[in-house]
């Protein structure tokens, strides 16, 4: 099935790696977490550790990043967004 607007991509986080910070203007996005145990930045929210089956919902311009401080496992999650964002 083809959507219009959303995307929906997975990501792996290797041990000891971690996204690049970023923020998207006029964009919202929200992140499932899968597997493995990790640590969270969104907005003024920083270092909150998430784990397999949280949710978690990025406002509109919050700068977001994810670490995998794990040395053995990865850290795996699936993101939402709106396909129209532009970066």
């Amino acid at each position: 099935t083809d959507l219009k607007n959303l995307v929906v991509s997975k990501t792996i986080l290797h041990p000891m790696q971690e996204t690049t910070g970023h923020k998207h203007d006029g964009q919202e996005e929200v992140y499932q977490f899968v597997s493995g145990h990790g640590v969270m930045d969104v907005g003024d929210n920083r270092g909150f550790r998430v784990h397999p089956g949280d949710v978690v919902l990025i406002p509109d311009g919050a700068f977001h990043r994810v670490y995998n401080r794990s040395n053995y496992e990865q850290l795996i999650f699936v993101c939402v967004f709106d396909g129209k964002r532009y970066h």
